[in-house]
């Protein structure tokens, strides 16, 4: 027991820090129900089609097994991959002798972004658990169990293949400096991530790699979401602060002598690599959640000892105090405010189901709810044999019917929605819109 003292309190904390938040629904993000959603389908009629492109397998198979539990139950897998991403986040500052080592574990998990997806079902902190164990293992110089969870990284989240140049620096200079067994980490983690990714490659080939998530480059929105969306407002405020106050004060001497060690510069080259990702796809912050480990080990090197406690200190209190979006600034951080996004989200689509059922009576009916379906389909727990249909897109067949008035179509306004009407103009023509639009009050 007190040889695992320090590893069995940062599973006590972060377990325990979660559980109020992890009754509320599946989460805000619609990704999360889409996984869960695909989970059932695969468990109750064996057909596997992805949640959405380029496919996430892991968590959908996964999902496959407990789609039917609570929610609280469903979420509690975040929380447990959060846990696992704290002991390995300790067990690799212990082998790198970083200072902080039962601290910053503890404290990367208070990060607003890494709490936020700790309490959801969305599988972004899944896979930084297989990236902190595929670099575990690699310092532990066990490149078999390094590669299968390098492809467990890549079928829990494809885009997360960008980090094998980085891995291969590692194992490059933690084990032996030999090319052979760069060679044989390349060639079994590509291995590993054909056989976990096999479910999407059979099913779809090569056209799972479908571009859905390119953006146009708006500096403001990048540079908030890397900062303010990730850190919070004041622990943002405070890696500022930090970094000023260095730079008075001992400035930057110590980052000429980081060059010589590999592991910061590993850590650079994964954070540069998952930045520029992030500026090609600026969809979301969570897509910057594999940098965040990186930065507090760079900051630690660089800051001193009672500047970084300050600024851990500070990151510590960061999801619980002050939240700014464009809109105005709370005083509750991003938890409680996120918290109050989920209820408006349940609330809106659970009134949707009441009103779905009421309409739905007694004859055929279809509801074009766009990407609310997967959400509706979990709560309103509808039979996909039911006379109502509830669907994202209509099929050809199901176009025929509402123009021949064979069946009602009922929708609401969504994304999805008008991008189809644009095409071929049945919602608006044949369609009655019957449940007014999701306003989220921000």
């Amino acid at each position: 027991m007190k040889k695992y003292f320090k590893e069995i309190m940062i599973v006590f904390v972060v377990i325990l820090s979660r559980l109020p938040f992890i009754f509320n629904s599946l989460g805000s993000d619609l990704d999360g129900w889409r996984e869960v959603y695909t989970g059932k389908v695969l468990h109750e009629e064996h057909i596997y089609q992805v949640s959405r492109f380029p496919g996430y397998p892991f968590p959908e198979f996964l999902y496959s097994l407990v789609y039917n539990a609570p929610y609280w139950c469903i979420n509690l897998l975040s929380v447990l991959f959060t846990a696992g991403c704290s002991l390995f986040l300790f067990k690799i500052l212990e082998l790198i002798k970083a200072k902080f080592s039962p601290l910053i574990p503890i404290v990367f998990t208070f990060i607003p972004v890494i709490y936020l997806n700790s309490t959801i079902a969305m599988e972004y902190n899944w896979s930084l658990f297989f990236l902190l164990g595929a670099i575990y293992y690699i310092l532990k110089k066990n490149i078999w169990i390094s590669a299968l969870f390098f492809g467990l990284i890549v079928s829990t989240r494809f885009n997360n293949i960008i980090f094998l140049p980085a891995l291969l620096f590692l194992t490059y200079f933690y084990i032996e400096k030999s090319i052979k067994k760069v060679l044989l980490y390349s060639f079994l983690s590509i291995l590993f991530t054909g056989i976990l990714f096999s479910p999407v490659i059979i099913k779809y080939g090569p056209h799972f790699l479908q571009n859905s998530g390119d953006s146009e480059f708006n500096l403001v929105s990048i540079l908030s979401l890397a900062t303010l969306y990730i850190y919070g407002a004041i622990g943002t405020l405070a890696i500022g602060l930090g970094l000023i106050m260095q730079f008075f004060t001992g400035g930057y001497q110590k980052i000429k002598e980081l060059g010589k060690n590999h592991f910061i510069t590993f850590s650079a080259i994964l954070i540069i690599s998952n930045f520029i990702f992030f500026i090609k796809y600026p969809l979301e912050p969570g897509y910057l959640i594999p940098s965040v480990p990186f930065v507090l080990i760079l900051l630690q090197y660089i800051m001193k000892e009672k500047m970084m406690k300050f600024v851990l200190f500070t990151l510590f209190l960061s999801p619980f105090f002050i939240h700014i979006t464009a809109e105005k600034i709370r005083f509750k951080g991003m938890v409680l405010t996120n918290e109050d996004y989920e209820d408006q989200g349940l609330q809106y689509c659970s009134n949707l189901v009441q009103e779905i059922k009421k309409l739905s009576k007694d004859h055929h009916t279809i509801f074009h709810v766009g990407n609310l379906s997967e959400q509706i389909m979990l709560v309103g727990k509808f039979d996909k044999t039911s006379h109502t249909k509830i669907v994202k897109n209509l099929s050809k067949e199901q176009e025929n019917a509402i123009i021949n008035k064979k069946v009602k179509l009922y929708y609401i306004n969504t994304i999805d929605g008008k991008i189809e009407n644009e095409k071929n103009h049945i919602l608006d023509q044949h369609g009655i819109l019957f449940y007014k639009d999701f306003e989220l009050n921000r």
